[in-house]
């Protein structure tokens, strides 16, 4: 079991400022078995698809497709037990996140922290389920690199990946059997250095001849990945810092964990590996 839920800032932001801009807020389960009064917050809840934060702002935020917008906390799946990585909250009320808190030092409350980390690239947004850590500082976490990525209990194999993200290249990689990610298809991944090393040369090839956005970039920081994909705002395109990977104590790197599909190359496949 992992020790927090992690989402990306990217997606939690928006809610939050949705919650702190409209005038009325609704009541939930979690708001009530909080025994909060009525605030500007972010609502954690559990479906049988996963782990999601809302804003709990009226009028509600809905999709194109009209249902209402959250924010996943991608995990991994064990697929024999159906068991996640996602802790479970003791109770309901552990699921309301007021973002305006008044503590006694000098701490910023949740939506000052989200800002914060936006600014500062810190792309990653650990929660902690249990509402005490507030005490210790310890519940809301921000980070440039995600935590909790491996299942404490996986056995690793060697096998040959890919996903359409690096164009179809074909990788070396160690995979954890018996454990899926995003949506219960994609693989978890470890890649070595070589791998790592391959994959980002593969990825500068493509961007000649390639559409802005239609495929990352990989650069090393010292010993950290950068994952940099490129935006184009009509005037100009510019490389835009998406993600820190760091070795873990194996010196391998969980490149696209929980963001890319990464599937098995199929055995009959004259893909090259990389």
């Amino acid at each position: 079991m992992s020790h927090r839920l992690w989402f990306r800032v990217d997606d939690v932001l928006p809610l939050a400022e949705h919650a702190a801009a409209t005038a009325a807020h609704s009541t939930s389960r979690q708001q009530v078995r909080a025994g909060l009064p009525d605030r500007a917050a972010l609502i954690w809840f559990r479906d049988a698809d996963g782990d999601w934060l809302t804003s709990n702002g009226v009028p509600r935020w809905y999709d194109a497709d009209g249902t209402e917008h959250r924010a996943l906390a991608e995990t991994w799946t064990h697929t024999a037990t159906g068991a996640t990585g996602n802790p479970r909250p003791a109770d309901d009320g552990h699921g309301f996140l007021p973002l305006h808190t008044t503590f006694l030092d000098v701490r910023r409350d949740l939506l000052d922290l989200l800002r914060f980390a936006r600014r500062h690239r810190m792309h990653w947004f650990g929660l902690h389920p249990d509402p005490t850590s507030d005490d210790t500082d310890n519940r809301y976490r921000i980070s440039r690199d995600r935590g909790d990525i491996s299942p404490p209990l996986a056995t690793w194999t060697p096998a040959a990946v890919t996903c359409d993200v690096v164009g179809g290249g074909a990788y070396r990689a160690m995979v954890a059997p018996g454990y899926t990610t995003l949506g219960r298809t994609g693989l978890l991944c470890r890649f070595p250095l070589f791998a790592v090393q391959r994959m980002a040369a593969h990825l500068d090839s493509l961007h000649p001849g390639g559409m802005p956005g239609e495929h990352p970039r990989l650069r090393f920081d010292g010993d950290e990945v950068v994952i940099e994909w490129e935006h184009d705002d009509g005037l100009g395109s510019r490389w835009v810092e998406h993600d820190r990977v760091v070795p873990d104590a194996n010196r391998c790197y969980a490149i696209g964990a929980y963001q890319w599909p990464w599937v098995l190359v199929p055995a009959e496949t004259t893909a090259p590996r990389h």
